[in-house]
C-alpha cells in the first residue's frame, strides 16, 4: 500500500482544497463534506454507501482533489474487511462457550473434531471487542495447544457479529436465550465433513481411489502415512496422488492439500490475514509467518526465497524452526494447518458471507488448469451438449454467474451457455502479460478441453476480448451477440451519475483505479452492491421491473460480488488494458449482432454502435424497446434467435 508521502501532489490538492473551500465554492465544500463523511463512515457503518447516497459528492472529489480521494480509499483499504466469502456451511461445525473459553454445547461434527483436546477450551484473548476473529481451543489441564497436530483454530465472535455464520441450531439457540456468551466455529477435516473433497472431486474428474488418497494425505501429512491408512501399498497411494495432482494442474503436494481445501470451503476472499494469527497462536517470528504462509501457498523453498529476498538456507532452517513451533513434521501438514485458519479467518474477516452455496443447486463448475501458464480457469457448462455453444463474457464489475431462468432460457432457445471467470475475477486465477491475449488463451482451453471445434460468443461485456478473439481466430469463431457494448471514451456521452463517474475516473485518472478496485472489492456486501446496482439502473422502468425479481437481483448481486474475490485485480486489469485503438477490423462483420436496450442508463446506443459498425461491416444492430442494462434477462429469446441466424422479433 503506497505511503501518503508516495502520492504525487497529494499535498498540493489538500491545500487547493482548503482555499477552494475558504472561497466558498458549492462543489468543492460538498466535496470537502463528501471526504470527511467517507473518513469517519468506516467507524460504524460502509463507506462504499457513500457512494450511494452522495455521487455527486463523489464526482465532486473526484473532480477538485483526486489525491485526497485516492488517500481516503487507500486508508479504507487498510482497515476494511477482507471481502465478500461465499461459504460451504457443510465444511464448518460450530459450538458456543461462556465468557471464560468453556464449551457449553457443540454439534456432534464439532465434538468429534475437538474429542481429541480433552476437556477443550477456547482461547478468548485475541477476540476483539464485539468484534469476530480467529482463535483456537487449548487443553484444558496444560494450557498449551493441542498436542500431535490437533491443533484446531475457530472462529469465534458474539451473536451480533456470527449471526450470519454456518451454526448449528441448537448452538444458535443456546446464544440466543443467553446460555452462552461466544460462537466458535471450526473448519472440519475432509474425513470429518459430510461429503469429503466431493466439490473437488467433481470440478477435477477425481476417480474413487484419487479421492480417497487425498483425504488420506490431509489426515496423515505424507503419502506414505496415506497409503499405510488406506491400507495399499505405498507406490499404489503415491500414483493415485500424482494423477490427482495432475488432474487439479498442482506440482506438489502440499499445493495440492490447500487447493482441496479451499475448494471445499467455498469462495473466500483473497487477502486473509493469516500472518498475525500464526504469530500469535504459535509465537513465529514476522519472518517465519511470512516464510510460513508462502510455503502453505505452494511455493518451493526456493521460490519462497526468492519472493521474500532470503536465502535458500534461510528459508530451510527457519522452516525446521517452525516445524518444532507449530508441532509439525511436513509441509502438508503445515499446509494443512494455514488452511484451516484461512477457511475460519473468512469467517472472520469477511465483509459479507453467502451460506447458499450448498441449497442453490451444484453449478457445473470445473476448475481447467492452464496448459502452459499458472492458475486455473473457472467455468461452467450448462449443456446441454448437441445446442450451439456459447461463450459468455462478463462485465469488468460482474462474474460468471447467470440467473438460472437465464440459463434455462437460453436453453431453450438451443443454445449451450458456457459460463466464465475471466482472469483475476472469482475463481479463475490472475496471470501477468498481456491480459487481452490471456483471455483468448483461456476461451481457447476450454474450447479444446469440451471438444468444441468453433464456438459463439455473447458479450455482456468483454467487447473488446470478442473483437480480438474474432479477427485472430476466425477458424474458431462463428457467431456473436454483442449486448449494450462500450463505446471509445472520447465518444462516451454519458458521464452524469454514480457510474459517470466511475467512468471518468477509469477514463482520465488512471492512478485511482488501483484503489478504487481494491476499496469496491473489500467492501462489497450484499446489501451495499444490491443499492448500488438499483441506483446505476434506476433511470429505466425496465431494468427496475427486471431486478423486482428476487431471483434475477440475487443473482446479480452474487455475480457483482464475484467480481470482488480477487481483490478487483480483474476490474484493474480491464480498466488498464483494453484500449480501442488496438482493435483490428473485421472483413466481414455479419456474423456479428449487436443489441442495445433503449433504456440503458450505462452507455447511448449513438455513441457506440457506429463506431463498432465501423469496426464491424455488416454487423447488424438493434434498439430493443423495453429493454435496458438487463437486456439479456429482458430478452433472451432475441440472444437465441440471433445465435441461430433467425430473424429478430423485435
Amino acid at each position: 500500500m503506497a505511503s501518503l508521502a508516495n502520492i504525487p501532489g497529494l499535498a498540493h490538492n489538500v491545500r487547493a482544497l482548503g482555499v477552494a473551500l475558504q472561497a466558498g465554492g458549492f462543489a468543492v465544500s460538498r466535496a470537502q463534506r463528501f471526504l470527511e463523511r467517507f473518513r469517519s463512515s468506516a467507524d460504524d457503518r460502509n463507506p462504499l454507501d457513500m457512494l450511494h447516497e452522495d455521487a455527486e459528492g463523489f464526482g465532486a472529489l473526484l473532480a477538485e482533489a483526486p489525491e485526497a480521494l485516492a488517500e481516503a480509499l487507500m486508508d479504507d483499504a487498510d482497515r476494511a474487511p477482507a471481502g465478500p466469502a461465499f461459504v460451504n456451511p457443510r465444511a464448518y461445525a460450530s459450538a458456543a462457550c461462556d465468557a471464560d473459553g468453556t464449551i457449553i454445547i457443540a454439534d456432534p461434527a464439532f465434538a468429534a473434531w475437538a474429542a481429541p483436546l480433552h476437556r477443550g477450551r477456547a482461547e478468548l484473548g485475541a477476540l476483539k471487542q464485539g468484534r469476530a476473529s480467529v482463535s483456537y481451543l487449548l487443553e484444558d489441564a496444560s494450557g498449551a495447544a493441542g498436542r500431535d497436530g490437533k491443533f484446531i483454530a475457530v472462529a469465534a465472535a458474539p451473536l451480533a457479529a456470527a449471526r450470519h455464520w454456518p451454526l448449528a441450531p441448537e448452538v444458535r439457540r443456546a446464544l440466543e436465550k443467553g446460555r452462552a456468551d461466544y460462537a466458535l466455529v471450526a473448519h472440519l477435516p475432509p474425513t470429518l465433513q459430510p461429503r469429503g473433497l466431493a466439490s473437488a472431486a467433481r470440478m477435477f474428474g477425481f476417480t474413487a481411489r484419487e479421492v480417497s488418497m487425498a483425504e488420506a494425505l490431509v489426515r496423515g501429512g505424507d503419502v506414505r502415512e496415506a497409503a499405510r491408512l488406506e491400507g495399499i501399498a505405498y507406490e499404489t497411494g503415491r500414483d493415485a496422488i500424482k494423477s490427482a495432482m495432475a488432474r487439479a494442474g498442482c506440482h506438489r503436494q502440499g499445493e495440492f492439500v490447500a487447493l482441496c481445501l479451499q475448494i471445499e470451503s467455498g469462495e473466500q476472499p483473497g487477502g486473509l490475514a493469516v500472518e498475525p494469527v500464526l504469530r500469535d497462536i504459535f509465537g513465529l517470528t514476522e519472518r517465519q509467518a511470512r516464510i510460513a504462509d508462502a510455503m502453505a501457498r505452494g511455493l518451493t523453498r526456493e521460490e519462497c526465497a526468492q519472493r521474500l529476498m532470503l536465502s535458500v538456507n534461510v528459508v530451510k532452517a527457519e522452516l525446521k524452526a517452525i516445524f518444532v513451533q507449530c508441532e509439525l513434521s511436513s509441509v502438508v501438514q503445515l499446509t494443512t494447518l494455514v488452511g484451516h485458519i484461512q477457511a475460519v479467518a473468512a469467517l472472520a474477516e469477511a465483509t459479507d458471507i453467502d451460506l447458499s452455496v450448498a441449497t442453490r443447486g451444484a453449478e457445473p463448475l470445473r476448475l481447467l488448469p492452464r496448459a502452459d501458464r499458472p492458475g486455473r480457469i473457472a467455468f461452467a457448462d450448462h449443456g446441454p451438449r448437441d445446442a450451439i455453444p456459447l461463450i459468455c463474457l462478463h462485465t469488468a464489475t460482474t462474474g460468471r454467474h447467470l440467473p438460472t431462468s437465464a440459463i434455462s432460457a437460453l436453453q431453450a432457445g438451443g443454445i449451450r451457455p458456457i459460463t466464465l471467470d475471466r482472469p483475476g475475477f472469482g475463481l479463475t486465477a490472475m496471470v501477468e502479460g498481456d491480459y487481452l491475449k490471456h483471455n483468448m488463451r483461456d476461451i481457447l482451453e476450454i474450447l479444446d478441453t469440451l471438444g468444441i471445434a468453433r464456438t459463439s460468443i455473447l458479450a455482456r461485456g468483454g467487447t473488446m476480448v470478442l473483437a480480438h478473439f474474432a479477427a485472430q481466430y476466425p477458424d474458431r469463431f462463428d457467431r456473436a451477440v454483442v449486448l449494450n457494448p462500450e463505446p471509445p471514451p472520447r465518444a462516451d456521452g454519458r458521464l452524469n451519475g454514480l457510474q459517470g463517474h466511475v467512468k471518468k475516473l477509469v477514463y482520465s485518472r488512471p492512478g485511482l483505479i488501483g484503489p478504487l478496485a481494491t476499496h469496491l472489492s473489500r467492501r462489497a456486501s450484499a446489501g451495499t452492491v444490491e443499492r448500488l446496482v438499483l441506483q446505476v439502473v434506476g433511470g429505466s422502468a425496465a431494468d427496475r421491473a427486471t431486478l423486482a425479481d428476487p431471483e434475477i437481483l440475487a443473482a446479480y448481486v452474487r455475480s457483482t460480488q464475484q467480481s470482488a474475490m480477487q481483490g478487483g485485480a480483474g476490474f484493474l486489469a480491464i480498466a488498464r488494458s483494453e484500449p480501442h485503438d488496438t482493435v483490428q477490423p473485421l472483413a466481414d462483420g455479419s456474423p456479428i449482432t449487436i443489441l442495445c436496450g433503449a433504456e440503458d442508463t450505462m452507455y447511448e446506443a449513438s455513441d457506440s454502435v457506429p463506431y463498432w459498425q465501423s469496426l464491424w461491416p455488416g454487423a447488424a444492430a438493434h434498439v430493443v424497446a423495453g429493454a435496458g442494462r438487463m437486456l439479456l434477462f429482458q430478452r433472451p429469446d432475441l440472444v437465441a434467435a440471433a445465435l441461430r441466424g433467425d430473424p429478430l422479433m423485435l
